[in-house]
């Protein structure tokens, strides 16, 4: 089995090690490119426990090396599937055409949704409808997934669940080995700890959680808000903070990926204010330290993960207004954070690592029909009968 994925992203590994297992052993991974400029992510070599090799040592490559290299790979390897992890590059069309050619079942791996800002023209949609409607097998992330993937063009038994899954169990045993008050002490951070985790863009819709935070401390002034990552609009935001005169904002840098529990265990809430983004996997994060969420409707993890009022809260993206409510709601009452953060918990053991090489596993392999999004989505509806 063949996996194509553009980066080795620390997030993904726990799944692909999983994967190869149930391949025992046989599953090969190639990555087009070392790494992504925009993240900060180290390889994370001596956790990657599967065949793997880059295709290009370059940060992003975008040339038609990948594709070439990828090409070479299948023509030695004849892998009996292909799983490629998105569209979006020349890598992944070879790999497509490659499997038509040689009738090898080509099985593609998404997580994009139709609330996603980006608007292709005619062209690439007519090329996106080709791959998806062309697939063998659809490994849909999460129910917005299946839905993008219906319009177009995909036939129902051909789709997957792939939970969009991580190491959850990890994750929250790092947390809980933290003192939280205490760290917050040391750093000189307020008790009540807003967060936010990914890079610092505008797209992510960063200045709107900073007006929205501005709102919030007019009435809570003891709150604080935690920057975690970074990107190129850090020095904007920090001026922002000064000319406003926000005082309780804090910037961590780019920080390694095994650190991350440790700012989630500091965390009362996770706010994800984004105006673009497939899933937003660092709710999923939050949600395996007992952290509940803010999150904007665009995502894709809103349709799976937050429970309006059990797990989280949605907002429309750009009101600030809104997000500053629901904000001030959250810090304001810990008996119900308490219950959202053990709500948390258990809704994201079915997102686990295991999880999503199952689905992987069963759509490279024509899984049964039972696993299919259809099947899935009526036994949930029989079970919540119960």
């Amino acid at each position: 089995m063949a996996l194509l994925s553009n980066t080795p992203a620390p997030y993904r590994v726990p799944a692909w090690n999983d994967l190869a297992d149930l391949t025992r052993g046989a599953l090969v991974v190639r990555f087009i490119a070392a790494g992504d400029p925009r993240r900060a992510w180290a390889v994370p070599v001596e956790d990657m426990h599967f065949h793997w090799r880059f295709l290009s040592k370059a940060h992003q490559d975008a040339s038609v090396r990948p594709a070439a290299s990828m090409l070479r790979f299948l023509a030695s390897s004849r892998p009996q599937s292909v799983i490629c992890g998105g569209y979006d590059s020349l890598a992944a069309w070879v790999a497509f055409v490659w499997c038509k050619a040689t009738r090898t079942r080509f099985v593609l791996w998404l997580e994009a949704t139709r609330r996603d800002s980006r608007r292709p023209g005619k062209i690439l949609q007519w090329l996106k409808r080709r791959i998806v409607s062309g697939a063998d097998g659809i490994a849909a992330s999460g129910n917005a997934t299946v839905e993008y993937v219906r319009d177009l063009g995909a036939r129902e038994q051909r789709i997957f669940i792939a939970p969009f899954g991580g190491d959850y169990e990890g994750f929250a045993r790092e947390a809980a080995k933290v003192d939280a008050t205490r760290e917050k002490e040391r750093h000189g951070w307020p008790s009540h700890l807003l967060a936010y985790s990914g890079r610092l863009v505008r797209e992510k819709g960063v200045f709107v959680l900073l007006e929205a935070f501005r709102l919030v401390v007019t009435e809570l002034p003891d709150a604080g808000l935690l920057f975690v990552g970074h990107g190129a609009e850090q020095k904007a935001l920090e001026d922002r903070c000064r000319r406003s005169g926000l005082e309780r904002v804090y910037f961590t840098g780019a920080q390694e990926y095994k650190r991350m529990p440790y700012f989630y265990a500091l965390a009362d809430v996770l706010v994800l204010p984004t105006f673009s983004d497939p899933w937003g996997f660092v709710v999923n994060e939050a949600f395996a330290c007992g952290v509940p969420a803010i999150v904007s409707r665009v995502a894709g993890a809103c349709d799976d993960l937050i429970v309006e009022g059990e797990t989280g809260f949605t907002v429309e993206p750009g009101d600030p207004e809104d997000l500053a409510a629901k904000m001030r709601r959250l810090l304001k009452d810990e008996p119900l954070r308490a219950a959202m953060g053990r709500k948390c918990r258990e809704l994201i053991r079915r997102y686990s690592a295991e999880a999503c090489a199952q689905g992987l596993f069963l759509a490279a392999t024509a899984g049964p029909a039972r696993f299919t999004a259809e099947t899935q989505r009526r036994e949930e509806a029989l079970s919540s009968k119960f």
